[in-house]
């Protein structure tokens, strides 16, 4: 298989479905890996084309630019989850020290 080009990130992966088939019923050939973020949740949908491909899919999808492009809200989304964790640690380790019996 050829080398591929992510042009989309979809916040499901029924979205990236979607795009798939309108790519497709165009006459270009598509490609959707779903990335399971675990739990019960939402799976997102890369959306990837043959790099010859990569402008017409952009055009057909009407997306602003024919190059790897990510959904704001999923960077955002990620980024607050990081934070969040990073807090939770942060808290669970002053929690640890403040009760140790080394003190």
């Amino acid at each position: 298989m050829d080398d591929l080009v992510k042009i989309a990130l979809y916040l499901s992966d029924t979205e990236a479905e979607i795009a798939r088939a309108k790519l497709e019923s165009g006459g270009l050939e598509a490609f959707v890996f779903v990335e399971n973020l675990g739990g019960e949740g939402p799976r997102q949908g890369r959306l990837m084309v043959r790099p010859a491909d990569v402008v017409e899919a952009c055009e057909v999808l009407e997306l602003d630019r024919p190059s790897a492009r990510l959904n704001p809200l999923v960077d955002k989304s990620v980024v607050l989850i990081g934070m969040v964790l990073l807090v939770a640690a942060v808290a669970g380790l002053i929690y640890f020290l403040a009760d140790s019996p080394w003190q």
